[in-house]
């Protein structure tokens, strides 16, 4: 097992020495810093390992966030078999978001066993000690994963056949011939010094109706509810999970996928909607003690940090430093982001509870 651990270390190092450089004072990076500062990167420039035909790539490492979490970005073809062999964590929690095409998940705890088949938008939680899977569908998919706490990256690494680079900044290579993106049970049942505890008896359900399986699930058809506990695996489709509106400073929507109850406190998930900025308004300035990250998903995020006015575009990753203060807006009709914050006490939660709940994904006409 030291072994892995070795080419692991080795692979991260080779990936990300070029950012081991001093903060200079520029937030925009090409690779992900060694270490905690606020930077911003764009889609597809972070440092990555291809796995079969996965291309893993991370906006956010243990390294960058001082071990908050690792956000991870996987584009891959569609493939007959399983993206990895069954398995569970006990110690990190994992969570799916599907930002392009389509894949199935699958979840399993305490006898009940459950699936999904996730569009854009769509989310699954695996808590700690949750057999899953899943199978990647669609030809061009990209699946975001926030695993808490940071870190996770060390695996993929310690799996993949080679690092990866595109001059032309491809998802992932196409002329990679399809195989098994699983590796061996031989090799997956030795990586509990990454935690991953395999579980080869799981025979995944393969008996989805529209989507869901047990066929009595609500899925795209109804409201979703977040788990009550931190140890329960659930799924949310998009727009149909809970929803608030803030008017504080224009309008925003926050829906959450996790909060301090379903992380234990550990983390919070979200997506943040938000309106165009009026002219005569003014950003209000942000300051939270966790670590945090946006991910856009649509439109146009303007993040003021620093001294520095960032414009992020789909697919763009920020990443801000606990206790450090930014200002956040968007200079175009809508904007979508993906935000992640560590601890009990991030943004999310505090848009949260200023807001009220509500109905729709988008906001009033006036």
């Amino acid at each position: 097992m030291s072994s892995f651990r070795a080419v692991a270390k080795t692979a991260v190092l080779a990936t990300v020495l070029a950012s081991a450089d001093a903060f200079n004072g520029s937030i925009w990076v090409e690779t992900v810093p060694t270490y905690v500062r606020p930077y911003a990167i764009q889609h597809y420039a972070a440092g990555g390992c291809v796995v079969g035909q996965q291309v893993y790539r991370f906006p956010v490492t243990g390294p960058s966030s001082d071990n908050a979490f690792t956000l991870i970005s996987t584009n891959a073809p569609g493939s007959t078999a399983l993206g990895v062999l069954p398995h569970t964590h006990q110690i990190h929690y994992e969570n799916f978001f599907n930002y392009r095409g389509r894949f199935q998940l699958w979840t399993e705890k305490d006898g009940s066993e459950n699936a999904r088949l996730l569009g854009p938008g769509d989310y699954g939680a695996v808590p700690h000690n949750t057999t899953h899977t899943f199978q990647i569908l669609d030809p061009d998919t990209e699946m975001v994963g926030v695993i808490q706490p940071g870190g996770f990256e060390d695996l993929f690494y310690a799996l993949a056949s080679s690092n990866y680079s595109s001059s032309t900044s491809s998802p992932y290579d196409p002329s990679i011939v399809a195989s098994d993106s699983s590796p061996p049970a031989s090799v997956i049942s030795a990586l509990q010094s990454f935690d991953v505890y395999a579980q080869l008896d799981y025979n995944p359900r393969r008996d989805l109706i529209n989507g869901t399986a047990p066929s009595n699930t609500t899925w795209h058809t109804g409201n979703n509810t977040l788990a009550t506990d931190s140890a329960t695996p659930y799924f949310v489709a998009k727009d149909h999970g809970p929803k608030y509106l803030n008017s504080q400073s224009g309008y925003q929507i926050i829906q959450p996928f996790v909060t301090p109850a379903q992380s234990a406190g550990n983390f919070t998930l979200s997506t943040i909607t938000m309106d165009r900025v009026s002219k005569n308004a003014t950003a209000q300035d942000q300051k939270f003690p966790g670590h945090a990250a946006f991910e856009v998903l649509e439109g146009q995020l303007m993040v003021f940090l620093e001294g520095e006015l960032l414009s992020l575009l789909q697919g763009d990753v920020v990443f801000i430093p606990g206790n450090t203060t930014y200002q956040y807006y968007s200079n175009v009709a809508f904007t979508k982001v993906l935000h992640i914050g560590q601890g009990a006490s991030g943004l999310d939660t505090s848009l949260i509870a200023a807001a009220a709940a509500w109905d729709s994904p988008v906001w009033p006409t006036s």
